[in-house]
Order: C-alpha cells, then structure tokens, then sequence
C-alpha cells in the first residue's frame, strides 16, 4: 500500500516521534512510505537511512493553496492509497488535496490537547476524513465539544513504545553516559518551557538540596546523595525562559547539583540510569514521555492533566501531585526515602505500558483502519 503522511512540523516533539515511528513500523510491515514535509525538516535527519520518499512542499498555512495543488499531483503521480495529515495546519490542505483525488483514503491524527474552532473550511475537511484518530480521551473531548457530528468517525489510539528500547543492560553505563555520579538521579524531561514547569522542578530541587522542606522531612536526604536533571532543550521563544533558570542555578552555586545535559539523543536506553522522573506540564494530549518512563521501570510524579489521567493510575503506577513546589518537593522526598515504595511503582508501571501501550497492539489498530477505511465514493 502506498502512503503518504503530511507533517509540516519545524521541530521534534511528541507528535512528529509518533510520526517517526510510525513511519518505520509500517514500512516493516511491507508499506511503501511517502512524508510530505517543509524543507529542513527534523524528520529528514531520523528517518536518514529508511527507504522513505521525501517530498518538500511550503506547508506554509492551513489555507496554502499552492501546497495543496502540488499535494494534489503528488497523490495522482505516486499513485498514493491513504494520505495521512497529523498537524493541525496541515488538515484543510490535505483535505482540499484528498478531495481532488477522490479515491485516496484520508486520515487525521489529532496529537494536540488544544481547543480549536471549527471554520467551515476546517469542519469541511474534517468531515472528508475517513478517520479522525484522537491520541486521548481528552483530544476526544476536543473533537466531541467542536465537531459533534463527526465524533462517530473518531478513533482513539493512544501512542506507543517498544517496551524492549527502555531496558539499558547496563544501569552503570546509562549513569555514566548521563554523568550521574550521586546515588539518587531525579529527572524532568521534555522541551524546556514555562508549558512543562522546569521553574518548578528547580525550585523543588533547591528545596530539597537546602534542607529546608520541613513538611517533606527532607532533612533525612542528605545533599549529596541526590542530584537534578533538567533534560532537554528549549525553542527559540523558550530561551530567555531556560538562560533564566540556568542563571538561577549558577548564582545559588548548585550547578553541580542541578545539571541541565539539554537534548539527548536516543534517550532510551539511558534513561534507566535516572531513579525518578518528573513530570509536570500544565497540559498533555498524552505525553509520550510519561509512558516512556514508565516502560523504563521508573517512577513517576505527574500532575494529572489531559491524556496523563488516563494514563497513570495513582499510588498504584506513579504518583500525581498538584502542580507546585511544596508539592513536589514532599512528593520526590517522599519517594527518595522508599527504595520499595518506588520499586513496587515502577513494576506495576511497566507491566502497565505492555498491557495498554505496546507498539505491536497500537499499530495494529492504525493499520487496520489504513487498509479498511471505507474508499469515498465507492
């Protein structure tokens, strides 16, 4: 089958991985792979080597009509069975394209846990749409207040991992690699953005490196037995934010303490060198990174918004909290303490990720829906 997915995305987060990885485990599965994509895109570079067919288009907006009409040729030229739109401006150009070619399969992904408002051009595509696939109830919620009469053409699929990529062999290689030399590594991860609350995770940090979080009874953990990691970079508009934090960090002379390595490249199989991971975004569609961890066996904090409710189960997986210093440091002091309390967590945590969350089930489930989605027209 040839497919082409649509994704004009600048940079990479949980939605262009989705992407990414999708694109490998179709092409595993005998599928001929075409990405539609703005020139230098990140996804150039992670799918280098992968028999994939790259085609750059503007994707300037989500009325570039141009785009559309070369989206359009390219679909009749390569003969493409399903087209595949997964950012938001990428829909009514991949509509406008799918309904050109009125016998190609149109799905949209929606990876997002934004509010939208329909304009008829957007309800119009929406509606072309073979699928709409939501990542989470949440996103489910979004199509059900905007678009109520499309919401039997919804699917919710959650994303995915490989349970395999999270088991490092060596947790003294992954420490090394991460530069942990403390025997406690508590970790946030993710774009660095007021969005995602590394402020807080500092905060928390310098709380408990100082002793001073009575109500944690943080006195017990000792400074140098624990150290913090800020993983991951920021965008652009993010780095005042992130020099802020840096700044904050050097001046109270805790850099050894609270490191920030930025991006890492193929975390996986490191991430088994941390002990607890924090996560704190204001939202989530679903948060990748949260399954990640937990497919890793790691303890979780999370604040429970968005997809992230659905996907831990408190006291039970990892542990939500509210989303504020006190309680964060109360929360990673508490855990820090448990060797048992966070082990019992991050056992039940992956036994979890393999139930609800394995690439083989999910994909299936995208996969079944390319090849029996009804053919317009037909």
């Amino acid at each position: 089958m040839n497919i082409l997915q649509v994704c004009s995305a600048a940079s990479l987060g949980g939605g262009e991985r989705h992407v990414i990885d999708l694109t490998r485990a179709l092409i595993e599965r005998g599928h001929q792979l075409h990405l539609a994509i703005r020139p230098a895109s990140p996804l150039l570079g992670a799918l280098a080597g992968w028999p994939v067919r790259f085609h750059e288009l503007p994707l300037r907006n989500s009325i570039d009509l141009p785009s559309a009409l070369r989206l359009a040729r390219l679909i009749s030229r390569e003969k493409i069975d399903v087209l595949h739109a997964h950012v938001g401006r990428d829909y009514i150009v991949s509509g406008l394209a799918a309904h050109l070619n009125p016998r190609v399969r149109y799905l949209i992904t929606r990876h997002h846990f934004n509010s939208f408002r329909a304009n008829p051009l957007l309800r119009w595509a929406l509606a072309r749409a073979d699928h709409l696939i939501a990542v989470s109830t949440t996103v489910y919620q979004r199509f059900e207040a905007v678009v109520p009469e499309l919401t039997a053409s919804v699917k919710i699929i959650p994303n995915w991992v490989d349970p395999q990529l999270y088991l490092s062999p060596n947790r003294s290689e992954s420490r090394r690699n991460l530069g942990i030399t403390r025997p406690l590594a508590v970790g946030i991860i993710g774009q660095i953005s007021p969005l995602k609350g590394q402020d807080i995770f500092v905060e928390a940090a310098q709380r408990l490196l100082a002793g001073t979080a009575s109500a944690g009874k943080t006195d017990e953990l000792a400074p140098e037995e624990i150290e913090f990691l800020v993983i991951g970079s920021p965008d652009p508009a993010d780095r005042p934010f992130a020099d802020a934090l840096l700044e904050r960090v050097r001046t109270a002379g805790l850099s050894a303490s609270i490191r920030f390595p930025g991006f890492i490249d193929n975390l996986q199989g490191q991430l088994a060198g941390l002990d607890l991971v924090v996560i704190l975004s204001e939202n989530e569609a679903f948060s990748l990174v949260l399954v990640e961890a937990m497919a890793a066996g790691l303890p979780v904090i999370a604040t429970r918004v968005g997809g992230m409710a659905e996907i831990l189960l408190d006291q039970q997986t990892g542990v939500f909290i509210e989303r504020s210093p006190t309680a964060l440091t109360a929360a990673i002091g508490k855990l820090a303490r448990d060797p048992n309390l966070r082990r019992q967590l991050a056992v039940r945590a992956r036994e979890e990720v393999q139930r609800r969350f394995s690439r083989k089930n999910v994909i299936d489930q995208i996969e079944q829906l390319l090849i029996c989605s009804p053919t317009p027209g037909s």
